[in-house]
């Protein structure tokens, strides 16, 4: 075997990689922390921005272990395929949750409802992050390619050998 784990530069590759959807979940859980206390119709907006950070964190998450759980190479393991299927999904679920969230925010009065504006930057930011996300996970992938393919060939040397 090429390599036993990531190895440093793959995770570093791999965080900034996330970078936004990093600094964004961290906006979102401000956002949560700073209008705990919500009464009235800030509920549902509350709730629609839980679920934002909600999915955020999956996809964080799920691009953080892809990159921890195995060395760079041209073949993907099973729990490399469940966590892009998982990335995948939250995805879609995101499109539909913006959806419904243009819906809390028209329903909401701006007037007795503190959370609007917090919805509406929500609103505005998530398709970008998630743009911005699949992007530098791209260019991410593209700076793992030489250690992907090293250790591919330095696997099927050591296939060769046995």
């Amino acid at each position: 075997m090429a390599g036993d784990g990531p190895g440093p530069y793959s995770i570093c590759v791999g965080v900034c990689g996330v970078g936004p959807a990093i600094i964004w979940l961290c906006v979102l859980l401000y956002a949560l922390w700073s209008n705990h206390k919500v009464t009235g119709c800030n509920v549902s907006l509350w709730s629609w921005l839980g679920g934002c950070a909600v999915v955020f964190g999956i996809k964080v998450g799920g691009h953080l272990l892809k990159m921890v759980s195995d060395a760079p190479d041209f073949s993907a393991s099973s729990l490399e395929v469940c966590l892009s299927c998982t990335i995948f999904c939250t995805g879609c679920f995101l499109l539909a949750w913006e959806i419904y969230g243009i819906f809390q925010y028209s329903y909401a009065d701006g007037e007795i409802c503190t959370l609007t504006t917090w919805t509406l930057v929500a609103l505005i930011v998530n398709p970008i992050v998630g743009l911005m996300t699949i992007i530098t996970m791209i260019v991410a992938q593209m700076a793992l390619l030489p250690s992907a393919l090293l250790n591919t060939v330095q696997d099927s040397g050591d296939d060769e050998e046995e």
